[in-house]
């Protein structure tokens, strides 16, 4: 590791929070320690990972995945357990975590998992990042625009869209323009690459 990362932790125990910073720490690694989800919300963090600690009763992994998606962004998110069973790592992972670890672990292993987060989490932000855009661009467009868009990622022609969508080629072209200009597309190409970013095309 080259660069300084940066780990947001959340525990609701102060000691186990002073051994994990303390771990972290020894690596060049900086540390945001909260108390608790709403914490770490109310500072919304743009940047780094979150580790979350997940033994306390009221954790239900989905909806924190949730809610720190809706307030923080896309962070990459772990969890760490004193006793982590399958059915809570298999829960988390289909919620999108990228990790969960068991501690107490070395110092090492922890770092390692922070590094693994960044790594995985700057491209998945991109990633995350191109497709929340493209998903604005299309709410953008009318349910017509939207129809032709996806007229015209199945390869219909004007003439197509507009006997199946019971309009005229001339209404169809109109939508089409209107459709490449809502999404501030450079080409109808441009316009089909947005609408599969967007998930509305498959």
């Amino acid at each position: 590791m080259n660069h300084r990362l940066h780990v947001h932790v959340v525990d609701s125990d102060c000691a186990r929070r002073a051994a994990i910073a303390r771990d972290l720490y020894s690596g060049p690694i900086h540390v945001e320690i909260y108390e608790d989800l709403a914490e770490l919300i109310s500072r919304a963090p743009s940047r780094g990972s979150v580790l979350v600690h997940a033994d306390n009763p009221s954790c239900d992994e989905p909806e924190l995945m949730e809610a720190i998606r809706e307030r923080a962004g896309h962070l990459p998110v772990a969890f760490y357990s004193d006793r982590p069973s399958p059915e809570n790592i298999v829960r988390a992972m289909h919620s999108g975590a990228r990790d969960y670890v068991q501690w107490p672990s070395s110092p090492e292993g922890l770092q390692g998992t922070v590094a693994r987060m960044a790594r995985d989490g700057d491209e998945r932000t991109r990633i995350e990042k191109r497709r929340h855009a493209a998903r604005k661009r299309v709410e953008a467009l009318s349910q017509r625009e939207r129809d032709v868009l996806v007229g015209v990622a199945e390869g219909e022609s004007n003439k197509e869209i507009a006997s199946r969508l019971g309009i005229s080629p001339r209404t169809v072209e109109i939508h089409r323009g209107n459709m490449i200009a809502r999404l501030n597309a450079r080409s109808t190409a441009d316009a089909i690459r947005i609408g599969f970013c967007s998930g509305l095309i498959e």
